[in-house]
């Protein structure tokens, strides 16, 4: 392969990464592959950088790893902008790992050399996964910064219409965050906009949940219901569980009981088959408060406990309002300040 093919190749294979476009990055990683013994120092530092992305985009974590200490063995020989990529890249793998605050430190030490970044897809992606990063801290402002500025580098390009959902997407779970409703419900649709314009099934799923977790909030199930119940139809693994809560909920909201029967027990054997207890626990509360109502307050103390448990605060106090609410309604006060007290923990 002569060396104007490699870099077409390895800008390509680039490309598909940051898109997910996984067969795609597949094929270009098989390709150069048979290569790689012809390819100079600077090339090989950026093919395994590179490589170390897409193994991480089709979760091997640990050949990504693998990849990074191979870099590293050149890294006298690194550019400004092989530094960014091999911090980028292990913020990446920590963020994959939930490790999110090992990631932002990672990010940081990315971001001093993010001069070196030329092309919009790289500054957005950069932005968007930052933004993502403060999303599962709750640093919710800061969020918002990022993924404003991913959404303007990302704003005007058609090709990276994949990168510019995600960012509207953060960016809509952000004023959700915020409780700023209107603004949250205009990147969410805006994100569902872009969504139609892509083919990624798992991003149209998520982009429903969230319009449907927004209707839910604002007490308007019967809206939640349309989007969550498109939702649900891509077959998502990875949201499923939350799909079918937030369904049954609005359900059983609705007066529809067999709908909400139907999505509740799919859920709860779903939670049990996956040993999710969390999400079992859940369930279980759910159906208490619409179905078995004589059991409703013993269990849901006992999920409340658990989640202490677990350490679970957004739980307990989403739970415990609930509870002291109903206590304060039934006048019992005394356990009514109890759960009030949790939920401002």
């Amino acid at each position: 392969m002569e060396r104007l093919d490699t870099i077409d190749h390895l800008e390509n294979w680039s490309v598909s990464i940051q898109l997910d476009k996984k067969e795609v990055a597949r094929s270009i990683h098989k390709e150069l592959n048979k290569h790689t013994d012809h390819f100079d120092t600077q090339t090989l530092i950026s093919y395994f950088l590179l490589e170390s992305r897409y193994y991480t985009i089709i979760g091997e974590l640990q050949a990504s790893k693998r990849s990074l200490v191979i870099a590293r063995q050149y890294e006298d020989n690194f550019t400004e902008f092989h530094r960014y990529q091999h911090f980028f890249a292990e913020g990446i793998i920590d963020y994959y790992e939930e490790l999110f605050e090992e990631a932002l430190m990672k990010f940081e030490k990315a971001e001093q050399h993010i001069s070196s970044v030329i092309d919009p897809a790289g500054l957005g992606e950069f932005h968007l996964i930052k933004a993502m990063t403060y999303y599962f801290l709750d640093i919710t402002a800061l969020s918002a910064l990022h993924a404003a500025k991913a959404v303007e580098k990302l704003n005007s390009i058609g090709a990276l219409n994949f990168l510019l959902a995600r960012s509207e997407l953060v960016q809509g779970m952000n004023y959700m965050e915020l409780s700023d409703y209107e603004t949250a419900e205009e990147y969410l649709h805006r994100a569902l906009a872009t969504c139609k314009k892509i083919e990624n099934e798992s991003l149209l799923a998520s982009t429903n949940l969230n319009l449907g977790l927004l209707y839910v909030t604002r007490e308007l199930p019967a809206v939640a219901i349309r989007y969550l119940e498109e939702a649900l139809e891509k077959k998502q693994e990875r949201i499923e569980l939350k799909t079918l809560y937030l369904l049954a909920d609005s359900y059983w909201q609705t007066n529809q009981t067999a709908n909400a029967m139907k999505a509740y027990t799919a859920g709860f054997q779903k939670s049990i088959d996956s040993n999710n207890t969390k999400m079992k626990w859940e369930f279980a509360m759910l159906h208490k408060k619409y179905e078995d109502k004589v059991n409703f307050e013993s269990v849901w103390q006992e999920g409340i406990e658990y989640f202490q448990k677990i350490n679970d605060l957004f739980n307990v106090r989403h739970y415990s309002k609930e509870l002291a609410q109903y206590y304060t309604e039934n006048k019992q006060y005394e356990l009514a300040t109890r759960y009030y007290l949790l939920a401002i923990i």
